[in-house]
């Protein structure tokens, strides 16, 4: 069992443990134990959750983390 730091960290781990996106981005999710894990990570789907939870975290709004994330995946996919 893991000992997390932070909410972001249970969240981050909560979300990349998903079966389906192991499989399909075939990344292993003990690699990513927190969020500073997530940030040095050259995954795009792992920095578009941890930009998710990060902003989320700050308390931007819906349509300000879709449209970073969504920028971010543009520009990196």
């Amino acid at each position: 069992m893991s000992t997390y730091q932070t909410n972001g960290d249970k969240i981050l781990q909560a979300v990349i443990a998903d079966e389906q996106l192991v499989k399909f981005y075939g990344y292993n999710p003990d690699d990513f134990m927190s969020i500073s894990d997530a940030l040095d990570s050259d995954l795009a789907v792992i920095q578009a959750i941890v930009q998710i939870i990060n902003r989320n975290e700050e308390k931007a709004t819906e349509k300000e983390i879709y449209n970073e994330v969504s920028n971010y995946l543009r520009a990196n996919i």
